[in-house]
């Protein structure tokens, strides 16, 4: 019997070859083993890692919103407060506007009050109306005057009617429109350097047209440097105020010129458009470049 083959306990502890290859393969299998695990370990590890990744950044993204949504309802609830701020000061200016108005209304009425008790407080008393007072009536004061009707036509209704022989006057006469007293009498002599041409008695109407336009024209004018409708003569009632203060109601000629295109002239100087110019005794009228003078005379 070999070596090996003993059943002595030396050969049992002994091992053999064969048994340490054995058990390196069994080392190697527990060694491919550990590495296939950690590997799969690595793989389930980095599987989970990802899938965390992912559960955090859903959870980032999740929160995000959550912020925006939080944002945006701090400031819809903060636009709502603020018109609900701007609401209550509205009102409460026009509460306070209405009670300053009745304040002031109301203080103005009180000050208008206590106003008219100083004014009368402060009027004197007269002592003799308080102890003997007037057993007479006050007399009544007298009323003015009422102003008579006026019948004539107005100036309006007068331009529209205001024709003769088919031709429109410029001239319409006023209401003071009169008639000269015979005395004096109103009398107007034409010359012609000297030598009288001709004697008119103003005194047989209230007005006199003089012009170019004979359909027209209560006294013709030939020249023509004269207007056809040139200027009027009118008599008119004036009232005046004395130095005593009386009124005094007298009919005096005046002259007015229509607008005509070389004038009229009194004693040289130009009378103004449209305008009535009082005349005089002895005053001389010229009309446009014409050589004739027209004197006023009075007579008894």
């Amino acid at each position: 019997m070999g070596r090996w083959d003993s059943p002595s306990p030396t050969r049992a502890r002994s091992r053999s070859p064969r048994d340490n290859t054995k058990r390196d393969g069994k080392r190697d299998d527990r060694r491919d083993r550990d590495r296939d695990s950690q590997k799969k370990r690595s793989r389930w590890e980095d599987e989970d890692e990802k899938d965390d990744g992912k559960r955090g950044g859903r959870e980032r993204e999740s929160g995000r919103e959550r912020e925006r949504n939080r944002e945006y309802r701090d400031r819809e609830d903060k636009g709502r407060r603020e018109k609900d701020q701007d609401r209550e000061r509205d009102r409460d200016r026009d509460r306070r506007r209405r009670d300053d108005g009745g304040s002031s209304r109301r203080d103005r009425d009180r000050d208008r009050g206590s106003n008219r008790d100083d004014e009368r407080r402060r009027r004197p008393r007269s002592r003799s109306k308080d102890r003997n007072p007037p057993s007479q009536d006050p007399e009544p004061e007298e009323a003015p005057p009422k102003e008579a009707p006026n019948f004539n036509r107005t100036t309006h209704l007068v331009s529209e009617t205001n024709t003769l022989n088919g031709v429109v006057l410029k001239y319409v006469e006023p209401s003071e429109s009169r008639l000269p007293p015979p005395s004096p009498l109103h009398r107007l002599y034409v010359f012609k350097s000297s030598e009288i041409l001709e004697t008119i008695t103003l005194s047989t109407r209230t007005a006199w047209l003089f012009g170019r336009d004979r359909l027209v024209a209560d006294v013709p004018i030939d020249h023509p440097s004269a207007s056809k409708q040139h200027a009027v003569i009118q008599f008119r009632f004036i009232n005046k105020v004395n130095e005593y203060g009386e009124r005094e109601g007298k009919v005096k000629p005046y002259i007015i010129d229509l607008g005509s295109a070389n004038g009229t002239t009194v004693n040289g100087d130009t009378v103004p458009e449209k305008r009535y110019f009082e005349l005089k005794e002895k005053d001389v009228i010229m009309f446009g470049h014409s050589t004739r003078e027209y004197i006023l005379m009075l007579e008894n």
